[in-house]
């Protein structure tokens, strides 16, 4: 019980660490917007908050990231995150049928 106790301890703390890592990192207006996508997709605003820490931790971010950088990241997450579609059209094709060989003249 108390080993339960300290791991979601553990997790509540890298939980706040973290936020306060994001906080550091994003505009209130960014931030909120994170926080808007995961009331909606959770597992989207893990990704970019995971994009955005690694980002910070390799010093790609200089200085705050603004919520108009904030949505370019969304858009990057979101091509790489997009299955490709890919339509084929199958036709079937009989080989007694012969479009050129049927004669309407006769009707």
């Amino acid at each position: 019980m108390q080993a339960a106790q300290r791991q979601s301890q553990k997790m509540q703390e890298m939980k706040m660490k973290r936020e306060a890592m994001l906080k550091q990192i994003l505009s209130p207006e960014a931030n909120e917007r994170l926080t808007r996508i995961g009331l909606v997709k959770p597992q989207m605003a893990e990704k970019v908050a995971e994009m955005m820490l690694r980002l910070a931790s390799n010093g790609q971010i200089k200085s705050k990231v603004s919520e108009d950088q904030f949505k370019g990241y969304l858009e990057q997450i979101n091509k790489e995150s997009k299955p490709k579609t890919k339509i084929t059209f199958a036709r079937r094709r009989f080989a007694d049928e012969d479009d050129d060989s049927e004669d309407y003249d006769d009707m």
